[in-house]
């Protein structure tokens, strides 16, 4: 037993002699020696390989938070942006809202509101007629038309009572009126001048009876005038009493028949007179002073001079009724 321990022993440290000296030289073919060196790695060389991994991956990892960072303030700048898209649209709705409000509230802005409260008996039309000065300047209006009734009183009514009160016919009426009627314009000079201008016209039947002859026969009448109207009030306005200096004329065309005998003439009288009356702005009084307006003229007297009759006098000449605009 003792000498197969002896001999293991010597196996094993042979063994190890043989390993250690396997590192010494070793002949090749060419009887060359080449030294073959087993190298154990190093631990300090792994330790410095891991830092160099740590230290290639550190920039990488930085890398990544960078790219975080730079995602995370892009994404705060998106926010930012919205943000401010959203106030800017909060604020042009807000425009919009106050707009809206202030174009259903427009009254506002007129001076209407400064005349609040109201008296009960003024309009609201002549108060914006008063704003639009209207009531008392020449804009108000500038032309009137109308038809003049005063003509065809003047036609059926004055003048037969008249002539056949002084010549009275024992078989018929002297004088018989049959239609009248006239057309007066005027145009606005001035705040308080008007030209004014009439056309007209008026039937009359004639009879007459003496000792020589017997006439009956028709008189058609054609009067027309020019002047100017001068009015008389405390404010600008082409309305209220008025004085009227103007120049006319009447043409008298008769056809009639004399002791069995057809008798036609032609006359033509001319005439200066002055013309007194009013104007009465209907519209005025309901509160409008501008526009389309209805009116009244009213004359009292026509007194001038005339060719054909020497003196003119004429009760209540005008009764005329038109519009304004």
């Amino acid at each position: 037993m003792r000498f197969l321990l002896k001999v293991l022993l010597l196996i094993f440290i042979s063994l190890n002699i043989n390993r250690i000296s396997f590192a010494q030289d070793i002949l090749l073919n060419n009887g060359e020696l080449i030294n073959i060196e087993i190298k154990i790695p190093d631990a300090t060389n792994s330790t410095n390989e891991t830092e160099e991994k740590k230290t290639e991956e550190l920039p990488k990892e930085t890398k990544a938070k960078e790219t975080k960072a730079e995602e995370m303030e892009d994404e705060e700048t998106e926010n930012s942006e919205n943000t401010e898209t959203e106030e800017e649209n909060s604020e042009i709705s807000e425009n919009i809202t106050e707009e809206n409000y202030i174009d259903d509230n427009f009254i506002m802005d007129y001076s209407l509101i400064d005349i609040i409260p109201f008296d009960p008996d003024t309009n609201l039309l002549s108060v914006i007629s008063n704003e639009n000065n209207f009531e008392n300047g020449i804009k108000s209006h500038r032309h009137s038309v109308g038809i003049d009734f005063g003509t065809t009183i003047f036609a059926t009514l004055n003048a037969p009572l008249l002539v056949n009160l002084l010549f009275k016919q024992e078989e018929k009426q002297t004088l018989e009126g049959k239609f009248g009627f006239r057309l007066t314009y005027t145009y606005r000079l001035t705040e308080k001048i008007d030209l004014d201008a009439t056309f007209g016209l008026y039937i009359l039947n004639t009879y007459y009876k003496n000792s020589n002859a017997e006439y009956f026969g028709g008189t058609y009448a054609f009067p027309l005038s020019l002047g100017l109207r001068l009015y008389f009030n405390k404010k600008d306005r082409a309305s209220g009493f008025f004085i009227l200096p103007k120049i006319g004329a009447t043409i008298f065309a008769t056809k009639g028949t004399e002791n069995g005998v057809q008798k036609n003439s032609t006359l033509f009288d001319f005439y200066v007179a002055s013309e007194m009356g009013f104007r009465i702005d209907m519209s005025r009084r309901l509160g409008v002073n501008g526009g389309v307006r209805t009116f009244i003229d009213i004359s009292l007297l026509d007194i001038g001079v005339s060719y054909s009759h020497i003196f003119r006098f004429i009760p209540l000449p005008r009764l005329a009724i038109g519009i304004l605009f």
